[in-house]
């Protein structure tokens, strides 16, 4: 690789906020016109009409460059001052495209893709870092935190949208770590943006799909304030890969992030210690104790529950045969407590 070359790749990987281990890899995330139109852009917004004349392009060519660009999240857009302006994305907000539409992507060294998880996790947290903080505080926040809602909400749920879009799961693409389903995340309505691909989806489709996630053992997370403020989004997520819960469980933040509507409820009379609720649990609220007990003539270890381990997400209720589980609503002033900037 000439001087040249590695200057050109160095001042975009700075621009362009590119971790130092993927550098040697650039061509495998970016193409060379990509990388050229960063580096000439500088970190300035820049209308079409300046850049037409820079790249000594037409006005249309310009436009057209640019808007291939925006939509593989190599630039941002917005207007200023009536002018429509471009400006450099980032290295994160173009992984997240790679990852979920980009099926070259995948066949990465997994060696370096093992490490795209790793430093784009680190990086989720840090942006995290000050929204979590202001939520424990009771600070204002500009959108509400999450919560697990309950597959018999699913009618109402999916009923008070109207536009319904399918994308990839972005963190079961990126983490790896279960080979559960990944086209289960469902945005809707305001949220769906000219850079929001996947496929629409119908109403009765998207019911169908939730379902399956939900029998495949995927928990159903919704922005809070669905009921007040319309339904956003909904990760249909486990705990191994999905970050924000990653986060929550590393963070200790259940309770304010995601916010708890509901706690499982343990009919001990009615459980017969099979113990397939401990295997669905993912937070291990459910438990085979040291304890023994005998059902039916067999010999079986007794399933304990820890109500403060419990999360709401309600994935252990159909796994129980003998109807010894069922979810008990907490209080949800909770929800109605969190400040939103308006």
């Amino acid at each position: 690789m000439s001087e040249l070359t590695m200057s050109m790749n160095e001042r975009f990987a700075d621009l362009f906020g590119v971790p130092k281990f993927v550098v040697p890899h650039l061509t495998s995330f970016v193409s060379e016109r990509e990388m050229d139109l960063v580096v000439l852009m500088d970190g300035q917004r820049c209308s079409v009409p300046e850049l037409a004349v820079t790249m000594k392009l037409t006005q249309m060519q310009t436009r057209d460059l640019l808007e291939s660009c925006y939509l593989k999240s190599i630039v941002n857009k917005e207007e200023c001052s009536g002018e429509l302006v471009y400006f450099a994305s980032n290295f994160y907000e173009r992984l997240d495209y790679l990852c979920k539409f980009d099926e070259n992507y995948h066949g990465i060294d997994q060696e370096l893709y093992a490490a795209l998880n790793d430093w784009c996790y680190g990086v989720y947290s840090e942006k995290m870092g000050p929204y979590l903080d202001q939520l424990q505080k009771k600070e204002e926040v500009e959108r509400a935190p999450e919560t697990f809602e309950l597959l018999e909400n699913l009618e109402e749920l999916l009923d008070s949208v109207r536009e319904i879009r399918l994308v990839p799961c972005n963190c079961r693409k990126l983490a790896g770590h279960c080979n559960k389903l990944t086209e289960t995340c469902l945005t809707f309505d305001k949220s769906i943006s000219d850079r929001t691909f996947g496929r629409p989806l119908t109403k009765e489709e998207a019911k169908e799909l939730v379902k399956t996630a939900h029998k495949n053992g995927l928990m159903h997370s919704v922005n809070s304030d669905w009921r007040t403020n319309g339904l956003t989004y909904m990760c249909n997520c486990c705990s191994c890969c999905c970050y924000p819960t990653r986060l929550a469980l590393e963070k200790g933040t259940k309770g304010v992030f995601p916010v708890l509507q509901y706690v499982a409820q343990h009919d001990v009379e009615k459980c017969t210690h099979c113990g397939v609720c401990t295997k669905r649990c993912q937070f291990s609220a459910f438990y085979l104790s040291d304890g023994e007990t005998v059902v039916n003539g067999k010999t079986r270890r007794v399933v304990e529950f820890d109500p403060k381990k419990c999360w709401g997400c309600g994935i252990c209720i159909e796994t129980c045969r003998d109807g010894a589980i069922s979810m008990g609503a907490l209080d949800k002033r909770k929800i109605d407590s969190i400040s939103l900037k308006v």
